[in-house]
């Protein structure tokens, strides 16, 4: 596994109302990168992040996903956020 020094690490977090475009929004990521050889599908059942049985069926995300990516020696963690999750909320209302 390539270590990475932590000037060369990014967290990236998308926030957002349900059916805002963070799932799509992290697939291109993955695919802009070369993760991934083709963009997912929300439709299809074919995200990176959303995998689960109840989220391909009902086609939302139910957890929150933590998707790796490198893009010129850097290493970018791409979160999705769950639609409700709490941490948001905390995290957002100062603002």
């Amino acid at each position: 596994m390539k270590e990475y020094s932590t000037v060369s690490i990014r967290n990236i977090a998308l926030a957002s109302h349900g059916s805002a475009g963070k799932t799509m929004l992290a697939e291109a990521f993955l695919h802009y990168t070369g993760a991934t050889t083709r963009l997912g599908r929300i439709d299809d059942g074919s995200t990176a992040s959303d995998f689960e049985e109840e989220e391909i069926r009902k086609k939302i995300s139910l957890s929150t996903s933590v998707l790796p990516v490198e893009y010129k020696d850097t290493k970018i963690k791409v979160e999705i956020k769950k639609k409700g999750d709490d941490i948001i909320v905390k995290r957002w209302r100062p603002i």
